[in-house]
């Protein structure tokens, strides 16, 4: 647990804007900030003004375990990220709190042996996609890929929704077990993206998987410059190939061209289709063009921007085109972690609101699995 002092800093929020969300006075605010202790009504208001969970600004008995996840977080964290002990705090105890009901579920992680011996790195991100393609989905080198979510959890990969909204994502091997957390976005292509992203995080470390270890992103997919991580660097490599491959991407785009009578350099009208094409975001879509070499050096950006100024953004732009919309992307609360909850309780080892807190899944949720 770290302490409401601590959680403010870390989300850059001032005492007057909290007592503007929570209704409640400064004067008490700063009461409790300087330590002096808060009913559980006020520390329920702290939590939904705050969006973190009520459990990391209350103490509890199981704090060793979210110890042990804090260290393995901060062993991995990238250094460009901001002062992060708040989402640390957030993000150990349900990473915890998921390893705690998966404990019962068997450990699956042989997939891995698959890239046994490859070195993981940008120049090679491709091959690892189409390997995992492949072998894990059976998708040829032009589909699109928006059952990601299903084919891991097919592998073993355990996948819930994270309670931290400034994480956009985790992924980790503890005790044999693969688990990704996703923060939950209206918009699924972006939490598509990070799938993949996490996904590359796993398949990088498929030589240490018996291992420990946590990864935490608070964002993913940004401008791959030199003072990133390598590792990261390859995880959106990865990602970008894994949902827009190269070869796909090509034949799509020449598709595309033929039916808007496109000539000239590649535009966004081009580059907006192969976005809804491939289940991705327009700067996803435009930043794997610049890669293959179809835009210059940061016309990704200039052209998201440009797109932005003159349109609102890439969406709207494509309504107006008429382009035709996505298909569903499927992500959900793995089945495997619903069905151990569901165990747990009806061996009467959890009450189903507590089963419920610790995968972050609504109640009635475990009672629809738990009807099944």
């Amino acid at each position: 647990m770290i302490s409401l002092a601590e959680h403010l800093s870390n989300r850059h929020l001032s005492l007057l804007e909290v007592s503007r969300r929570t209704h409640m006075p400064v004067a008490r605010l700063s009461q409790i900030v300087e330590g002096e202790d808060a009913s559980l009504a006020e520390m329920r208001k702290l939590s939904k003004a705050l969006r973190i969970p009520l459990s990391t600004l209350v103490a509890g008995d199981e704090e060793q375990g979210q110890e042990r996840v804090s260290v393995l977080l901060r062993q991995t964290l990238d250094q460009r990220e901001r002062n992060t002990t708040s989402s640390m705090a957030i993000i150990s105890e349900q990473l915890r709190d998921v390893f705690e009901v998966a404990a019962g579920i068997p450990a699956q992680n042989g997939w891995l042996d698959l890239f046994r011996g490859l070195q993981a790195s940008v120049e090679q991100a491709e091959s690892f996609a189409a390997i995992f393609r492949r072998a894990f989905a059976q998708l040829d080198d032009h589909e699109p890929f928006p059952f990601l979510s299903q084919t891991l959890e097919e592998l073993g990969v355990l996948i819930a929704f994270g309670r931290d909204p400034q994480t956009e994502g985790v992924s980790a091997f503890a005790g044999g077990h693969a688990v990704i957390l996703l923060a939950p976005r209206s918009f699924r292509p972006r939490m598509l993206f990070t799938l993949a992203h996490e996904t590359g995080h796993l398949v990088a470390r498929h030589g240490q998987r018996n291992e420990d270890f946590a990864f935490m992103d608070s964002e993913v997919g940004g401008e791959s410059g030199n003072n990133r991580q390598n590792e990261e660097r390859f995880a959106d490599a990865f990602a970008s190939c894994l949902l827009l491959p190269g070869s796909g991407v090509l034949r799509t785009l020449e598709l595309v061209r033929q039916h808007f009578r496109a000539s000239g350099p590649l535009g966004d009208v081009e580059i907006l289709a192969l976005s809804r094409i491939y289940n991705v975001s327009f700067e996803v879509a435009a930043r794997r063009c610049e890669h293959l070499g179809l835009l210059p050096d940061r016309g990704a950006r200039a052209l998201y921007q440009r797109i932005s100024d003159d349109f609102g953004s890439p969406e709207r732009r494509a309504d107006e085109l008429g382009l035709t919309a996505r298909g569903d992307i499927p992500i959900q609360t793995s089945p495997a972690l619903l069905a151990e909850a569901v165990n747990l309780v009806r061996d009467g080892r959890l009450s189903a609101g507590k089963a419920a807190e610790l995968i972050n899944v609504p109640v009635n949720m475990l009672f629809a699995a738990n009807s099944g």
